[in-house]
Parts: C-alpha cells; sequence; structure tokens
C-alpha cells in the first residue's frame, strides 16, 4: 500500500504547488485579474501538450551523444519501453518532474515577466502532466475501456510495439499531426 501511495505521489504535490505559485502570483501582481486564469490555463493545457510531444520525441527518443547525458535523461523510459506494463516504469518520478518544472518556471518568467502570468501557465501545465500521468497510466494497466482511452492506447501502443519513431503525443496527437510523426 505505502509503495502504491509513494507512487501517485505527483497527485498531492502539483497540486499543492499550483496553490503556492497562485497565491504568490496574486499577491505579488494584485492588480490582476481572476477571470485571466481561464485563458492562462488553457494556454498552459496546449503548452503541455508541445512539451509532452517535444519532450518525448527530441529528448527521450532523440540523439543524445554524451552517454551520461543520455542516460541521465532517458535510462527510465528506455526502462518503460522494456517493461511497459511495469508500473514502477510508467510514471515520470516527482523530483523529475520537479527538476524540468523549474526549468519551465523559469522561462515562462522570462518570456512574461509576470508572476501571475507565469503561474497561471504553469498551472496549466502541470494539469496536463497530471492528465498525461493519468492516461499513461490506464493505458498501460488498466482493462477498462472508453473510446476515448482507446483511441489513446492504439496510438501509445503503436508506438511502444510498432513505430517507436511514431506516435510521441500520449494525451493528443495534436503536434503528431503537425509534425508527421503520426503512426
Amino acid at each position: 500500500m505505502k509503495e502504491r501511495v509513494l507512487r501517485f505521489r505527483s497527485f498531492w504535490i502539483f497540486p499543492l504547488l499550483s496553490i503556492l505559485i497562485l497565491e504568490a502570483g496574486r499577491r505579488l501582481e494584485p492588480e490582476s485579474r481572476l477571470s485571466d486564469l481561464v485563458w492562462l490555463w488553457l494556454g498552459g493545457i496546449l503548452s503541455w501538450t508541445l512539451l509532452e510531444y517535444g519532450f518525448h520525441r527530441l529528448l527521450l527518443h532523440g540523439e543524445i551523444r554524451n552517454p551520461t547525458l543520455r542516460g541521465f535523461i532517458s535510462a527510465s523510459h528506455i526502462g518503460h519501453h522494456r517493461a511497459p506494463r511495469d508500473p514502477k516504469q510508467i510514471l515520470v518520478k516527482p523530483s523529475f518532474g520537479i527538476v524540468i518544472s523549474t526549468m519551465v518556471l523559469a522561462i515562462l518568467y522570462a518570456v512574461t515577466w509576470s508572476p501571475f502570468k507565469t503561474a497561471g501557465l504553469m498551472v496549466g501545465i502541470w494539469s496536463g502532466f497530471l492528465y498525461y500521468e493519468a492516461v499513461h497510466y490506464r493505458v498501460h494497466m488498466s482493462l477498462r475501456n472508453s473510446h476515448l482511452l482507446q483511441h489513446q492506447r492504439r496510438a501509445h501502443f503503436h508506438h511502444h510495439f510498432s513505430n517507436s519513431q511514431r506516435c510521441f503525443g500520449v494525451t493528443s496527437p495534436l503536434w503528431d499531426y503537425v509534425f508527421g510523426t503520426k503512426g
């Protein structure tokens, strides 16, 4: 039971971080309108789909010549491809998610120069990330089906078992269509 709870810790860590950065953004920019969070959140979710695709295609399946860097970036992903039904290999380790999130947060702030906008976008990205985690886990571990899950499973299993250079988007095929990598 304890191992299962630890496995899903992203589902409490990132919502808690969301509350903290939204409150910080609101306090640092009290003139910001809370209604703007809807658009920022949606923009963050769309940004997540591109981050998911890019990270999966360019880093996890890309040509990284440095073996140390390649091992650090893609070791768990390689393990996931070797054992796709191993529950320990499906979810992103929260510490890795926090490191990547810190880099994304810094980039967002450098682009927006607004703590409030950065927080709103980041919460959308984290929402997309948690949706990804839930979908990815269910695609590999659940036998229950829904029309959407079946579609996502078919594309993701094509990536796993037929052609690992196709179908990089787990939560959305949008960027696979845009970049011509749809299976």
